[in-house]
Formats: C-alpha cells, sequence, structure tokens
C-alpha cells in the first residue's frame, strides 16, 4: 500500500480543551496529508467553547476535519471507541487535544505501519518553569519510550492499521488507563510494539501539585473501572492501595531524581508530605471507580 493510497483517520476526543485547540490545529496542520485522510474530532460534553473552535476549523478545512459528537459516556476511550466507528482510514492515529504534534508526524507514521504492529510515538512532556512539579511529571507520566519496551502505548501518540485494532477490540469504556489495558491485550494477541523517536508530540506538563493530584485521581479511577468491569474484588483494590501508601521506596526514587534536578531538602520534604496525600487520594478514587461514581460529577477530566 503507497503512502497515497493508505487513507489515516487521526482521532482526537475532545473536553474542555478550549485553550489548547488552536495550538493542536496550527501543529496538526504542519504534517502532510493526502485526499482521503481525515481528522475525526469527536466532543465527550464539553461545556466550554471547545465544539465552536471544532466547528470553525471543520469550516475552514470541511474536506479535513470532521466533528462528532458522544456524550453517553464520560470518558475518552469511550469517545475514540465512537470515533473508530465512524472512521474510513486504513490507519488510525491517536493523540490528544492538549497535544502538538511536530512537523512529520502523519510521514513517520505511514512510513513504518504494517500488520501486526503498533506504533508508539515519542512523547515529549514540556517543561516551561522548571517547576517542581512539572519534573515530577515528566518522571512519573508519559515515558513512552519505557511504556513500548514494557508493552504499553498511550493514545497521546499511536498507530495502528485499522484491521488490527479491530481484531483486538475496541478500548474498554474506563475513564483513565484504556489505552495502556489495550496495548497489553494487542501484545497477548500477537502483535509487536515499535517505538518510534521521531513521532514526536509535545504535552504540556502539569505545573502544580492540584494537576497532578487530578491526574493521579483520574488513572486510579481508572483501575477502580478495571476491576469492576472484570469482575475483580473490591477489598483485594482496596489493600494494593493501602499497601501502596507505605511503599516509601518510590517516595525515594522520586526524591533522589528530584535531588538531580536541583531542588531544595526543604522543597523535596514538602514533595513527601503531598506524595503521601497523592497515595491516599489514589485510595480513594480506585474506590469510587470501583463502584463507578460520576467521574464528571467527582470534577474528573
Amino acid at each position: 500500500m503507497s503512502k497515497e493510497n493508505s487513507r489515516i483517520s487521526v482521532i482526537i476526543p475532545i473536553y474542555n480543551a478550549e485553550e489548547y485547540l488552536p495550538s493542536l490545529f496550527d501543529a496538526i496542520e504542519t504534517n502532510t496529508f493526502f485526499e482521503g485522510d481525515e481528522i475525526l474530532l469527536v466532543d465527550n460534553g464539553s461545556t466550554d467553547n471547545s465544539v465552536e473552535f471544532c466547528k470553525k476549523a471543520a469550516m475552514r478545512k470541511p474536506k479535513l476535519y470532521t466533528c462528532l459528537s458522544y456524550s453517553e459516556v464520560a470518558g475518552s476511550y469511550a469517545a475514540r471507541n465512537y470515533a473508530v466507528k465512524r472512521a474510513k482510514g486504513d490507519i488510525l492515529v491517536f493523540t490528544d487535544s492538549d497535544c502538538k504534534p511536530e512537523s512529520g508526524w502523519i510521514d513517520v507514521f505511514r512510513d513504518n505501519i504494517k500488520k501486526g504492529i503498533v506504533l508508539a510515538g515519542n512523547i515529549q512532556i514540556e517543561i516551561e518553569n522548571n517547576g517542581l512539579w512539572e519534573h515530577f511529571d515528566s518522571l512519573a507520566h508519559l515515558n513512552s519510550e519505557k511504556n513500548a519496551k514494557n508493552n504499553r502505548v498511550a493514545t497521546a501518540n499511536m498507530a495502528v492499521l485499522y484491521d488490527d485494532f479491530m481484531r483486538v477490540g475496541f478500548f474498554e469504556k474506563r475513564f483513565s488507563g484504556g489505552d495502556y489495558e489495550w496495548s497489553m491485550r494487542a501484545v497477548k494477541n500477537g502483535m509487536q510494539i515499535l517505538y518510534l523517536s521521531n513521532a514526536v508530540v509535545l504535552h504540556p506538563s502539569r505545573k502544580t501539585f492540584e494537576e497532578i493530584l487530578k491526574k493521579e485521581q483520574r488513572i486510579a479511577y481508572g483501575v477502580g473501572n478495571h476491576a469492576k468491569i472484570h469482575k475483580k474484588s473490591g477489598f483485594l483494590l482496596g489493600v494494593k492501595y493501602i499497601l501502596k501508601i507505605f511503599k516509601i521506596d518510590t517516595n525515594y526514587h522520586y526524591a533522589k531524581n528530584l535531588k538531580k534536578a536541583g531542588f531544595s531538602k526543604k522543597e523535596i520534604r514538602a514533595f513527601h508530605w503531598k506524595f503521601m496525600k497523592i497515595r491516599v487520594e489514589q485510595l480513594s478514587f480506585a474506590i469510587k471507580g470501583y463502584y463507578d461514581k460520576d467521574a464528571r460529577k467527582l470534577g474528573l477530566k
């Protein structure tokens, strides 16, 4: 299949992303798209002006952008599934509304896509203010090369043939972590993960403790969703997260790296206390996810 004959469907879930969308559209349009390629923007119940931004993009380039709306289930993976069902491309490419793909991103995927392969792109977290929580974010989240070695791929930067995706099946309709569960399922189905360092998207760093806490709440909530879907023990789920509270070696792993980054002993002591709060919140939100508490009412994005 030649580059020009392989149609691409880029799938981007949208939820209250108006601050990021202009940069996303500017960045993604530095890439080369051929006739029949499409970008599916699937809104998942935004309450800001995200839908208007998407509609303007579709009016400006109607052959490239398609606006979809899905709010039956709150969550980016349910929204991605909805878009996949409507995708016309031979190749599915996934990224997020707050990402900025670099020029050549699509070409790298086109050149490397093969049957039986999941492509994991390079996700670079942008550290802007050199803050402690920005550095923690870069240490704890979206290490795409390391994740690929562990058979996990983030939908912030991923590509797969449509037929291979359908062979593995849709994402779990969980609130967070559906990409890692899907990619591990893909490997169990005989697929391989290939990391591409030159397929780059930039991802904004989380700059405050509050942003990091929200991220960790969301991840734990998704783990609770997964346990419920697979009829696992809620008691054992709680025990798992209680034990994590006292797993101090993790604290010191992060503290060691933060010290290397130049943060003071006082800053690192404060980090230890706040990291303990993160662990407690993980326990709370894992249980909330298990009992399927309303994610939007909990303030999870």
